[in-house]
């Protein structure tokens, strides 16, 4: 009974919001702590997205972490936990629900991209929302909607944060400064998408 309470409230939020119309809205994430906060330090506002495919009155997301790799999942929110309610964002121009949904059914059950690489059989959450946001009229060249650009892991000091240094230490990789890639906030930022 204790996460039902969440989630109705969740769906109610959503609901007024009108996603329980909406397939394939982005929900854009904060978070302060961990991960979350140094995804922020280096790139903006936001830590994590999502895909919304709403049934009726009942919301999923499908979505890639650290935890589960790309799931799908019931929409939790839990205001108790202090984090704030996610952004909707919407797509603006014409695209191909249907198929958006697909691909990102397709990749449920692929591992979390721990080393932030394209083409690696992994993904990481706007790597999936990249990698599912296709045009599938265009026949000729890249099809991405979104674009990848040169991933940043410095802060506003210029400093790579100590998160990102264990991190890629512990892989055994180099910090992929540089490296074509995406990120919440980038997403946020593009003219196909629209904040409700």
């Amino acid at each position: 009974m204790k996460r039902t309470i969440p989630i109705l409230f969740a769906a109610m939020l959503l609901v007024q919001m009108g996603l329980s119309q909406q397939r394939c809205d982005l929900l854009f994430f904060r978070d302060t702590a961990g991960m979350g906060g140094a995804v922020q330090a280096c790139t903006g506002q936001y830590s994590h997205v999502a895909i919304v495919e709403s049934i009726g009155d009942t919301v999923w997301i499908i979505d890639a972490t650290p935890q589960c790799g790309v799931a799908r999942r019931p929409f939790v929110y839990d205001p108790s936990d202090g984090q704030p309610f996610p952004d909707v964002y919407e797509f603006v121009g014409p695209f191909d629900e249907y198929n958006v949904l697909q691909r990102a059914r397709s990749f449920i059950g692929q591992p979390y991209d721990h080393t932030f690489r394209p083409d690696n059989g992994a993904l990481y959450c706007s790597e999936l929302i990249y990698e599912c946001f296709l045009d599938d009229v265009k026949d000729k060249g890249d099809n991405h909607f979104f674009e990848a650009k040169p991933m940043n892991w410095r802060d506003a000091d210029g400093k790579i944060p100590l998160y990102w240094k264990n991190h890629f230490q512990n892989l055994g990789i180099p910090v992929p400064e540089g490296v074509p890639g995406t990120n919440p906030t980038d997403l946020s930022r593009s003219p196909l998408l629209r904040k409700r």
